[in-house]
């Protein structure tokens, strides 16, 4: 646990999803709430997607953070807040019109199930 989930719009030029997920991997670890191991992201590229009602050039990056109860709203708060400044970080500077959105939401822990096939992790 977590899990990350990131959308980026295909107009979002010299976005490198593969460095901003390392980003947000990093900055979740950094945040202690997580282990390192645990942590699991992916990242979709949308070519169907609409920002408004411009034709165009706006574009977005939605990151949606899945984690087990039991943390506060204050925690959530700076786990939502870590992630966007992660995702600021990994912005192409040369984009005029961006929106990055991050929302952290809990799992149903009673429908959830993990097993880890990996002898050499914790």
């Amino acid at each position: 646990m977590p899990h990350l989930s990131l959308q980026y719009t295909a107009n979002l030029e010299g976005y490198d999803a593969d460095a901003a997920l390392a980003e947000l991997n990093r900055a979740l670890a950094d945040s202690g709430h997580f282990d390192e191991f645990a942590i699991k992201s992916r990242a979709f590229l949308l070519n169907h997607y609409r920002v408004d009602t411009a034709d165009g050039g706006r574009a977005f990056v939605h990151a949606q953070l899945k984690i087990l109860p039991g943390r506060s709203e204050a925690v959530r708060g700076a786990l939502s807040a870590i992630a966007l400044d992660a995702l600021r970080r990994g912005l192409p500077s040369h984009h005029p019109s961006v929106q990055l959105c991050v929302e952290v939401d809990e799992l149903y822990a009673p429908a959830y199930a993990k097993t880890v096939l990996d002898a050499n992790l914790p």
